[in-house]
C-alpha cells in the first residue's frame, strides 16, 4: 500500500492543453447563434405568408441568405463540439470514441457542405 498525499496522486496528470480551446470556442459560437438566431426567427415571423415562393423570395436577399448561413455554419460547428464532450465523456472504448468522433466531423462537414449548397441555390436561383 502506498501513502501518498493527494498532490502526489496528481502530479503529472495534467490537462490535455485543449480544454480551454474547446470551451471556448463553444461559447463563441452559442454566442454567434444568438443574435443569426433571433433574426431569422424576427424576419420569417414578419413574412406575409409562409410558403415556398415567399421563403425563396426572402432569400434572395444577400443579408437574409448570408445570416442564414452564419447561422447553420455556427449551429453545425456547436453542434459537433458538444458531441464530442459527450463521446469524451461518455464513450469509455477508444476504438469506438474514436470512430464516433470521425463520424461526428464527417457529418459536421457533410451538413456545411449542404447548407452551402442549399442556400447558394436559393439565393442565385
Amino acid at each position: 500500500m502506498k501513502y501518498q498525499t493527494d498532490l502526489a496522486k496528481v502530479k503529472g496528470l495534467g490537462t490535455a492543453k485543449q480544454g480551454f480551446g474547446h470551451w471556448w470556442m463553444q461559447r463563441m459560437s452559442a454566442i454567434l447563434l444568438i443574435p443569426c438566431g433571433l433574426y431569422l426567427l424576427f424576419q420569417l415571423t414578419a413574412l406575409p405568408e409562409f410558403n415556398a415562393q415567399t421563403v425563396g423570395l426572402w432569400f434572395q436577399s444577400p443579408f437574409n441568405a448570408g445570416m442564414t448561413l452564419l447561422f447553420a455554419l455556427a449551429g453545425s460547428y456547436h453542434g459537433a463540439l458538444g458531441i464530442q464532450v459527450v463521446l469524451e465523456d461518455y464513450v469509455h472504448n477508444h476504438a469506438l470514441n474514436l470512430t464516433l468522433q470521425l463520424l461526428t466531423k464527417l457529418l459536421m462537414i457533410g451538413m456545411i457542405l449542404t447548407s452551402i449548397y442549399a442556400i447558394a441555390t436559393l439565393l442565385f436561383g
